[in-house]
């Protein structure tokens, strides 16, 4: 008896590793044919997200129709994108432009650095820089930003088609679900692991948005106060990364300070805007973010690194912002199942799940 208890565990084990080894293995393999379809998602949650604001706007007392909901809403929502795209790509080609300016700035900071310790050689060890500066071809790195941004662009067009089969379909889906389901407890208890997870990754990026908003805006004004070049491109990035946890405020703290160095040739401006943006940073992340969020998510904080980890090594900086709201889902499903219950209390926060959370 002990020795089929053993046989069975062994089995299930190894059925689990083929299992993750083929999901990791086609997600890799893959890639191509899921970032567009994963965009389309994130696309049409935006265009959802809109159609609630629109359905909100009365002509005469009466809400618009909803297939004019749906068209507005999905204008707004590319308009929104395209723009943000020009709003990169401008600024990208504008640094490129100005590159030899820039390196030009670099080289008068790395011969002051070079004058410093020189002046200071009997306390500050030699520091050569000047051999890694010139391997390195700005020009180049900033093509290839911008060619990746077009990339995106390039795809933009298949994640479009995407998108519009998506809201077709959204039409039937509460009917496939009634076909699929035909016990009402079945059914009613799909909805509600949907709604759950809606709700909470609705909630993730309700508030990861607004956090993200108030920090590029006030990160706005203080390069703008500081003078530094390209104010708007460094407060989207700051928006953008600041979806990435732990490491992405950092990123988007150092971006705009090290561009600093580049531009007014000085260590100054580079720690003066770093500690103000990271302050700005720190204070948002740990006290306006934890009012908003509250314990929604309730997830390991260990979880959620490994989970950055995991995505950001296979899918990049799309795999960063979505790595939460994936690990957040996991957490809904793997609770439904009494197999898999264990795995979701172990990526939990505090070893409590939402229905049985004495909290609640």
């Amino acid at each position: 008896m002990k020795t089929d208890f053993t046989r069975d565990n062994l089995r299930n084990a190894s059925y689990w590793v083929i299992i993750i080894a083929g999901v990791f293995f086609g997600l890799i393999y893959f890639r191509a044919f899921l970032e567009p379809i994963v965009l389309a998602l994130v696309v049409w949650y935006l265009i959802r997200t809109a159609r609630k604001y629109v359905g909100k706007i009365k002509i005469r007392g009466k809400a618009l129709p909803g297939i004019l909901q749906r068209i507005i809403a999905f204008i707004l929502t590319l308009s929104l994108l395209y723009g943000l795209y020009q709003i990169v790509s401008v600024n990208v080609k504008l640094i490129s432009a100005n590159a030899d300016s820039y390196d030009d700035n670099l080289q008068i900071f790395i011969n002051q650095i070079k004058e410093f310790t020189e002046a200071n050689s009997d306390y500050i060890p030699e520091i050569d820089v000047q051999e890694t500066i010139d391997k390195l071809d700005y020009q180049s790195i900033v093509s290839s930003v911008f060619n990746s941004v077009s990339v995106v662009l390039g795809n933009f067009a298949l994640v479009i088609v995407y998108v519009i089969f998506f809201l077709i379909e959204e039409n039937y889906f509460g009917q496939k679900l009634d076909n699929l389901f035909k016990k009402e407890a079945n059914r009613q208890n799909v909805m509600g692991i949907l709604g759950r997870v809606v709700s909470a990754v609705n909630k993730y990026f309700t508030v990861k948005t607004q956090v993200s908003l108030i920090t590029a805006v006030v990160g706005y004004f203080i390069l703008l106060a500081y003078g530094v070049d390209f104010p708007v491109l460094w407060a989207f990035l700051i928006f953008i990364l600041n979806y990435i946890p732990y490491i992405g405020s950092l990123v988007a703290s150092l971006l705009p300070s090290i561009f600093a160095i580049f531009q007014f040739a000085s260590f100054w401006p580079f720690l003066w805007v770093f500690l103000t943006v990271e302050v700005v940073q720190i204070f948002v992340g740990n006290y306006v973010e934890p009012k908003l969020m509250g314990r929604t998510l309730n997830l390991s904080p260990l979880v959620v690194i490994i989970a950055l980890s995991f995505w950001g090594s296979i899918w990049g900086i799309l795999g960063m912002i979505l790595s939460v709201p994936i690990i957040s889902v996991a957490v809904i499903i793997c609770a439904q199942f009494p197999s898999t219950r264990a795995i979701a209390i172990m990526m939990t926060e505090n070893g409590y799940i939402e229905e049985d959370d004495p909290k609640e």
